[in-house]
């Protein structure tokens, strides 16, 4: 089963923003991360990291916008939020944002290993989507938090 031909009916894409490839923009997450990311994340990187992409997949649901970052701006990204880094004693790897001022990464918080938003990475503070990219966009975990304030 595909993760990108099977996203929730809540969440809404332009499929024209597909664009495969980016292997070794992703093999340089693979050795970049701090931490072993799901498979199902490196799925989705393969469908929108190729040649053509704008730096994002945006999902956009009944009440927000969800920004998945290409391989290319993930990498980029992790740089640009190092400053978060400092002030929190946390493993994390960014992987998007609510087109906003909330950020999407991976961690190990207070519900167990997931992915999270919230304003920097604080695990304590920040609010748990799911567990898994499957989890949250084909069988629709946490959109109802994603898509709040």
């Amino acid at each position: 089963m595909s993760i990108i031909d099977n996203i929730n009916e809540q969440l809404v894409f332009d499929k024209n923003k597909i664009y495969p490839g980016g292997e070794e923009l992703i093999e340089k997450i693979v050795e970049k991360a701090p931490m072993q990311l799901p498979a199902d994340y490196y799925e989705l990187l393969g469908c929108i990291s190729g040649e053509g992409n704008s730096g994002a997949i945006i999902f956009a649901a009944k009440e927000g916008l969800i920004a998945i970052w290409s391989a290319e701006k993930a990498l980029g990204m992790q740089d640009e939020f190092s400053y978060l880094l400092e002030d929190c004693n946390t493993k994390v790897w960014f992987i998007g944002n609510d087109v906003g001022d909330l950020i999407y990464f991976y961690g190990q918080g207070k519900d167990g290993f997931g992915i999270y938003r919230g304003e920097d990475c604080d695990l304590e503070s920040a609010d748990k989507i799911a567990d898994t990219l499957t989890d949250f966009l084909i069988n629709g975990i946490g959109i109802d938090i994603a898509t709040t304030l």
